[in-house]
């Protein structure tokens, strides 16, 4: 009877398992590496404080659900992994429909994630804007922990595009790079400003 619900459950459960590349590409040691459920969480949990502090009139139980669902691909197999290596917009969203496919409301899901992707309402840049912001503020929380080096940060920034680099003119701290990088996704002044707070944490 709930077989539907428990292979969901194990296709997601795989978030747990895969690791975020991002930190491993800037020499995060491999036992502080965060997973992918472990930023989910971060992220739900930010946007909830976000939401209640700023009295945010959003739909919550939306951008939550974009949250979740725009990950789900990366819970695929590492078979089916090495399919979405170039990193296409269709090939992620055939993987998160394969796992959706096993709710009862797998289209209204779907729909969901279609509407993140298209980044035309409040709630789909909310919902971009605050998994950039968690990343800033983990790097931030490597960084004080001594895991996030500026050398392996100035490593890093030579692989940035050149109108990125170009905006990098000193680094102080190792996360000045991972921060400005990501400003390219703020629609809005809260969270370019909460951003440059990050920056100034000592």
């Amino acid at each position: 009877m709930y077989n539907n619900v428990i292979e969901f459950y194990i296709m997601a459960n795989n978030l747990k398992k895969v690791v975020r590349t991002g930190w491993v590409e800037v020499g995060i040691p491999n036992e502080k590496v965060e997973s992918v459920a472990d930023h989910i969480y971060g992220t739900l949990i930010l946007s909830l404080a976000i939401i209640s502090e700023k009295k945010l009139d959003v739909d919550v139980e939306k951008i939550f659900k974009m949250i979740l669902i725009k990950e789900l691909y990366k819970g695929v197999s590492n078979k089916e992994e090495s399919i979405i290596s170039s990193n296409k917009a269709d090939n992620k969203k055939e993987l998160v429909e394969r796992v959706l496919s096993k709710l009862a409301t797998s289209g209204e899901l779907l729909s969901i994630y279609d509407e993140y992707d298209s980044q035309k309402t409040k709630e789909a840049k909310f919902a971009k804007q605050v998994c950039k912001l968690e990343s800033d503020i983990q790097a931030k929380i490597y960084e004080k922990n001594g895991d996030f080096t500026i050398e392996n940060a100035k490593e890093d920034i030579k692989n940035y595009p050149e109108d990125v680099k170009s905006q990098i003119t000193e680094i102080k701290h190792a996360s000045d790079g991972w921060l400005i990088f990501d400003r390219a996704y703020y629609y809005d002044d809260f969270f370019m400003n909460f951003s440059k707070e990050i920056e100034e944490m000592e």
